[in-house]
């Protein structure tokens, strides 16, 4: 799977589409709940100040001084202190866990408002397809001027010779614009050894096919060389890919059961969210959400049978979203890894004093297409903040 399908896979995977300008939604969210639990904190140090002092004024109190009247309506405050603080200790983690699940689903929702990953993926359309070119050997001078010497050599002398007939049919099939063999293996090492022993049989007459094999073989080589490199860096996008692939369908399956478990109109999600071509609009559906999930949460609190209930089945989605923010942020930052990786092997592959012009002349015009692809996805992306704010989404600020 190459990166431009990779990339293709990205535009509809609305999920984790990064958001480093300041969300507003998710931001008014943790203000809204680290402003609530501040205030429940708040309360119940100011309620265990009063037990406090109304446990020692009991436990001071004494018979000649107080009277029973007195001592009832103290023990009715410290009851009443302790009923207020068991509803404080009750409410904080509802509420907690209660706005923690409405910034889950609007994580899940969230569309990043700078990313355009169709301009990402144009931009490495000409990056692959240059990278693809390098290793395309029929455009090379130096093999298609020895490949027509070839040619009119084993229509004369070659086809008498099995061997060389194998040889023949080895370049014909790796010089194919159209042919899927890849530019290394078995088919380019016959190639390669076949053309080598043929070199030193031939005469004088063939000085032309002799004095151009010796470059068409350093062309054929690196080539070769290098496209059995790329193909290691091509293989990890595939691997990828297929995460890629998994992650995508958990995400909507969660998107699927929380429509459903929060009330949340499927149809209207698609409509007022999925089609909106504005952020404003994104924006103003996520509050309507927010409403649905709290007015759900309160249905179910309401409810004796349901009361307290919902905590766990909130706090699951809550961590599956953490948990797939997180694995994606680890994919991006493979996906990095292997742009560096090309990078590397560009420069490696670039030196004219170690391989033939010809060659690191195609190497060298990467090097733009590249750079171009590499600022788009640095700007898309920051995996490693991302997985910082994914492991820190719900805790509460200090």
């Amino acid at each position: 799977m190459s990166f431009k399908k990779l990339l293709l896979s990205l535009l509809f995977f609305s999920l984790f589409q990064f958001s480093y300008a300041q969300e507003e939604i998710s931001e008014q969210i943790k203000l809204e709940r680290d402003s609530q639990l501040k205030e429940l904190n708040q309360k119940l140090k100011t309620n265990e100040e009063l037990v406090n002092k109304l446990t020692e004024k009991i436990a001071a109190a004494d018979s000649r001084t107080a009277s029973d009247k007195e001592k009832i309506n103290d023990l009715e405050k410290l009851q009443l202190a302790l009923d207020d603080r068991l509803k404080i200790l009750e409410e904080a983690p509802k509420t907690k866990i209660n706005l923690n699940g409405q910034l889950a689903f609007t994580e899940l929702l969230s569309i990043q408002r700078d990313i355009q990953p169709v301009e990402l993926f144009l931009t490495s359309q000409s990056f692959f397809d240059q990278l693809g070119n390098v290793t395309k050997i029929q455009q090379y001078k130096s093999f298609t001027s020895w490949k027509t010497e070839f040619d009119k050599w084993y229509s004369k002398e070659g086809q008498s010779d099995t061997m060389m007939s194998v040889v023949q049919n080895s370049i014909n099939l790796i010089s194919t614009a159209s042919s899927a063999v890849p530019l290394y293996g078995t088919m380019v090492n016959t190639a390669i050894s076949g053309v080598t022993s043929m070199v030193s049989t031939l005469g004088k007459k063939e000085k032309e096919l002799y004095e151009k094999s010796p470059e068409m073989l350093r062309i054929l080589t690196v080539t070769s060389q290098f496209e059995q490199q790329k193909s290691v860096i091509d293989h990890e996008w595939m691997l990828i890919n297929k995460e890629l692939e998994l992650l995508q369908k958990e995400n909507n399956q969660l998107l699927e059961e929380q429509l459903t478990y929060f009330g949340i109109d499927k149809a209207r999600f698609q409509s007022r969210y999925l089609k909106a071509t504005l952020d404003s609009e994104r924006e103003l559906f996520k509050n309507e959400c927010r409403k649905a999930i709290s007015d759900k949460i309160a249905a179910l609190e309401r409810n004796s049978d349901t009361r307290g209930k919902w905590l766990g089945q909130v706090e699951t989605y809550m961590y599956k979203v953490q948990s797939l923010r997180m694995r994606f942020g680890t994919l991006t930052m493979r996906m990095q890894a292997n742009i560096e990786q090309y990078e590397s092997l560009i420069k490696v592959y670039g030196d004219s004093g170690k391989f033939p012009t010809e060659f690191t002349s195609k190497i060298m015009t990467l090097n733009n297409p590249l750079n171009n692809l590499k600022n788009k996805f640095y700007s898309s992306f920051n995996p490693i903040k991302y997985i910082e704010d994914s492991a820190v989404m719900y805790i509460e600020r200090n």
